[in-house]
């Protein structure tokens, strides 16, 4: 998707990349899709969750970019 992941062994992915985040936030929030805005520009945070909302997130990211 042309996005940077940060390398991490946490149960998060940190992700740069987005021309405009808080339009992908408002989006991924919108579909119930919850991330973190950690106040860093171009980059969102997303836990680690089941298979089934990890395919939810791809899916609605994916869509909004």
């Amino acid at each position: 998707m042309g996005l940077r992941p940060a390398p991490s062994d946490a149960n998060f992915v940190f992700f740069g990349g987005l021309d405009d985040p808080k339009r992908i936030w408002r989006g991924l929030l919108d579909s119930g899709v919850l991330v973190r805005d950690v106040g860093i520009a171009g980059h969102l945070r997303v836990t680690a969750g089941t298979e089934e909302e990890t395919s939810v997130f791809l899916s609605t990211l994916r869509t909004l970019l």
